[in-house]
């Protein structure tokens, strides 16, 4: 019988608890999108985790690219005791949709949600989706408690790092100790296809939980409710997930933490671990922060076929990136991009349009011609080589993030225009900001025309683009 919440005198479960983690179904139209681009990482690393502290668990993942139907027909099939769905707030209502018919199965079981979402905000998903706890923060200690005392028919209500319609336990320290690997074990990796890669099966990794740094259009509520923000697996445990995934058939592999080389020393020493493991044909992209990238890194990065690197420009002004509290200068940016250049590493750069911050209790925004500027940089760095792709957008407060805050503060909260959502700035028109966004998506996809970047990956993406464009 399945354990319910409110029968907690029942015998102890005899059978093998069954529990179902997943993520929202976004259907098997949404291959090779983003949100297929990779399994969640942070669900196979809960169960990589608890599988082996709880021997009388059997546990089930239910894949994004399932269609809401498969998903649910899955969940019919598996009776779960208890079933957790991850999400962050852009995905919220389609979990929400899911939860509901879920429920409507009518099977008895523990509801769970966790995730970027329901730790920014449980009371909105206790309210929306009535699910019976919520799981703040870094998951798996937590996760691990809660399926214990599920087992033993105990309450869950008071479980540290949960959150229920009766109480908030807190948050739960973070583990110290992260080296170890995701349940790799249960992924079909050919159900898996990422826009930009060489090879044709690939892989992201976790190095490195955190960010040492609090920008403020980032929110990543998950590892910053706890010090320290900054937690960095072992260069030989790295290595360890680096050789396992190659035995798999994987030859390229996205190190996709925030911040790869957040310590030079550090970094210079997994390189040194996976360049031991020589690796035939395996390649490597990962991101990189603008002001810590000396000769020797970039030189180990290329010794172990790193080809390309992900960097948060942002902007072109100094101005901007002070006051989003970026913590460099533009000249780091131009330093970093020539020093890849030189060792024929390829870069993939993020800019964000019509940024905001708030500097002694005034708020304060990036101007049209600061905008312009970042874009004159990226037309001119797009020619010289100096970056190889771009991706941009205009500026979003993010529930959880600083910015959003902010927002709520001057009453610039985002709303609908042309573009979708962006900040209503003041003295800056809509026109203005929709003259940008043309620009910004014609400098990409000339850019993808010209390299040939336009793939079978890729051509729904550029076609969408093309019509967005028309439309405007």
């Amino acid at each position: 019988m399945a354990v319910s919440v409110e029968k907690e005198n029942m015998a102890p479960i005899e059978k093998k608890l069954k529990v179902v983690f997943a993520d929202p179904p976004f259907g098997r139209e949404s291959k090779g999108e983003a949100v297929t681009e990779s399994p969640n990482l942070g669900i196979l690393y809960i169960i990589g985790y608890a599988k082996p502290r709880l021997p009388e668990v059997e546990f089930y993942y239910l894949e994004p690219f399932l269609s809401i139907e498969e998903h649910i027909e899955r969940i019919r099939q598996i009776k779960p005791d208890v079933y957790a769905i991850s999400f962050t707030t852009p995905r919220k209502e389609l979990a929400y949709e899911t939860l509901s018919k879920v429920k409507s199965l009518g099977l008895k079981m523990v509801i769970a949600a966790g995730g970027a979402h329901p730790t920014i905000d449980p009371q909105d998903v206790l309210k929306a989706a009535k699910v019976d706890v919520c799981i703040v923060g870094e998951g798996e200690e937590t996760t691990c408690e809660l399926l214990n005392k599920i087992l033993a028919n105990q309450p869950i209500t008071d479980v540290v790092g949960t959150v229920n319609a009766q109480k908030n336990n807190g948050i739960r320290p973070l583990l110290k100790d992260i080296d170890f690997l995701p349940a790799w074990e249960m992924i079909d990796f050919e159900n898996y296809d990422i826009a930009v890669s060489k090879k044709k099966r690939m892989a992201y990794m976790l190095p490195i939980r955190g960010c040492p740094n609090y920008c403020t259009f980032c929110s990543n509520p998950v590892w910053k409710l706890e010090k320290p923000w900054i937690r960095m697996r072992s260069p030989k445990n790295i290595a360890e997930e680096v050789n396992y995934l190659y035995g798999r058939g994987i030859r390229e592999i996205y190190l996709r933490s925030d911040t790869f080389n957040v310590d030079i020393k550090w970094c210079l020493e997994v390189c040194g671990e996976i360049e031991k493991l020589n690796l035939k044909g395996m390649a490597f992209q990962c991101n990189l922060r603008a002001d810590k990238l000396n000769d020797e890194l970039a030189q180990k990065l290329r010794s172990i076929s790193v080809w390309l690197v992900h960097i948060g420009i942002e902007s072109a002004n100094d101005r901007v990136l002070k006051g989003i509290g970026k913590n460099i200068v533009h000249a780091d940016t131009i330093r970093t991009l020539e020093l890849l250049k030189k060792h024929n590493i390829k870069v993939y750069g993020f800019l964000m349009l019509y940024n905001a911050w708030e500097t002694n209790g005034k708020l304060e925004y990036e101007t049209p011609q600061e905008v312009s500027n970042t874009l004159e940089f990226a037309r001119k760095c797009l020619s010289e080589n100096l970056i190889e792709y771009i991706s941009w957008s205009i500026t979003n407060p993010i529930i959880g993030s600083k910015l959003h805050d902010i927002a709520k503060k001057f009453d610039i909260a985002s709303y609908n225009v042309k573009i979708g959502n962006c900040m209503r700035l003041p003295n800056i028109s809509e026109e203005q900001m929709v003259e940008h966004v043309k620009q910004g998506m014609i400098l990409q996809l000339l850019n993808g025309i010209q390299k040939g970047m336009i793939t079978k990956k890729s051509y729904k993406r550029a076609a969408q683009k093309a019509v967005k464009i028309l439309n405007m």
